[in-house]
């Protein structure tokens, strides 16, 4: 006779009325699995940014939060090793898939890390994605004063600074260091990854935050322009004077670069009191440019947050254009001073 549920060999019979057990998916602890799933992703098309926010990093989230919840543990420990183990050996696999470019060639950028395996994961995929771009990568990790961060990223001239923002507790732990960072006299761009959280916590001190690593080369590029053999000739020095933040653009100014300028300027608005732009560093303005700007004026009115500096050089290029009176202007003997009431000597020649 066939045995049936409920014979000694089988155990007591199962319970119709309990809840369902809940079952691990295999690629939390399966290496192999990880692998696999990486590799059927991106023949899929699916972007490699995408494929380590949905495929890779949740195990060791889950892996973490167990830890945390479950108060730790031998089992725990165990769980949250063999995640790291297999997340990073998928990561391993990843890299091969990033695309590669020049872009960043001969430029630095900073990332930071967050304590915890899930920080050191997040760390190394956003050192990878920046790597594969050519951008040289430093490493800072978030366990030290918020001070030595600031330090660090300024030893290493870093002109991006790269941050986690998975979730509350990685904002938080660049909270700090962030908001020193924005005061130095020429701030890097800070840029923040949610890791494609749908509901990715606001308050980070960061100009921009993207879902994925995938979405960092394209920012990078509207943003900072492309290095490397075919660099465009256009970029910004920020340099704060007091309370004042100056901006002064390079290159060439067209309606492109007044729109990346824009964003670099309304990011930092509401930071400063008072923002002029120094457009004497600029190779050339053309008609177009110089109507960006006053169009741009137009749409979000500058006064009296932002200027552009009177040189006598800027007030007679948009006079030749047509514009003149069409811009906020700030006086040159003024612009830099460091308060109203402080003495401010005559602009000498520029060299």
């Amino acid at each position: 006779m066939a045995p049936m549920a409920g014979d000694p060999q089988f155990g007591p019979a199962p319970d119709p009325g309990a809840p369902p057990r809940a079952q691990t998916p295999p690629t939390t602890r399966d290496p192999v699995a990880l692998r696999e799933a990486v590799t059927a992703s991106s023949a899929a098309g699916e972007e490699p940014g995408a494929i380590y926010a949905r495929v890779l990093r949740p195990p060791l989230a889950e892996a973490e939060a167990t830890s945390v919840a479950g108060g730790g543990g031998p089992i725990a420990d165990e769980r949250r090793a063999l995640a790291r183990s297999g997340a990073q050996a998928a990561l391993a696999e990843l890299v091969g898939r990033l695309p590669t470019t020049d872009e960043g060639l001969g430029r630095r950028a900073a990332v930071l890390v967050p304590a915890g395996v899930l920080g050191e994961l997040d760390g190394q995929a956003l050192a990878d994605a920046l790597d594969a771009g050519g951008w040289g990568v430093t490493a800072v990790a978030l366990d030290q004063d918020a001070e030595a961060v600031v330090e660090a990223i300024g030893a290493a001239r870093a002109e991006v600074v790269v941050a986690p923002a998975g979730d509350a507790a990685q904002v938080l732990a660049s909270q700090r260091a962030l908001s020193l960072l924005r005061r130095v006299t020429a701030p890097p761009l800070i840029v923040g990854v949610a890791f494609a959280a749908a509901d990715h916590p606001s308050g980070m001190a960061a100009d921009h935050v993207v879902g994925t690593t995938d979405a960092l080369a394209p920012l990078l590029r509207r943003r900072m322009g492309r290095g490397g053999h075919g660099a465009v000739p256009w970029g910004v020095r920020l340099g704060r004077d007091g309370a004042r933040l100056t901006v002064a653009p390079i290159g060439l100014l067209d309606p492109p670069s007044v729109a990346r300028l824009r964003e670099i300027v309304e990011t930092r608005r509401t930071l400063y009191p008072r923002i002029v732009l120094d457009l004497r560093e600029l190779m050339a303005a053309d008609a177009e440019g110089l109507g960006a700007l006053v169009a741009w004026d137009a749409e979000r009115p500058w006064d009296p947050t932002v200027a552009a500096l009177g040189d006598p050089r800027t007030v007679a290029a948009l006079a030749e254009a047509g514009l003149a009176d069409a811009l906020p202007l700030a006086e040159p003997s003024r612009a830099s001073c460091p308060g109203p009431r402080a003495p401010c000597p005559e602009p000498g020649p520029r060299r």
